[in-house]
């Protein structure tokens, strides 16, 4: 019943792909995958979410999607030195925003400048 609610309202077709409702309840799980080093699975979930709170984020009229997902898959690939990754999460974010019309977290901002700065070296 809530998965059809979910499905109409923000018309996100994926969310019988995780045992959850709502992102909020799986942040848990993610901090337990990487602390585990478990950044596949990790990788997985986040993916998730982030499709999750773009399509609520659009759906309900708002102006940015959170970011703590975003900032937390960031995070995974840059302990993986996988910078071209995180700058193409990271202006997907951006993106996002701008297509909302929001202004983008000054963090997510910082991370991005950070992220370009470690791609080069």
């Amino acid at each position: 019943m809530v998965e059809e609610i979910i499905r109409e309202q923000f018309g996100f077709a994926r969310i019988e792909e995780q045992p959850y409702t709502r992102p909020t309840h799986a942040i848990a799980d993610v901090k337990q995958l990487k602390r585990e080093r478990r950044h596949d699975e990790a990788e997985e979930l986040l993916l998730w979410c982030i499709d999750f709170v773009e399509a609520e984020a659009e759906g309900k009229g708002y102006d940015t999607p959170s970011h703590s997902y975003y900032r937390h898959l960031a995070i995974i690939y840059r302990k993986d030195f996988r910078y071209d990754d995180e700058i193409e999460l990271l202006e997907r974010y951006l993106r996002v925003c701008e297509s909302l019309g929001g202004e983008p977290s000054t963090v997510m901002l910082e991370r991005l400048d950070r992220a370009h700065e470690l791609a080069v070296d």
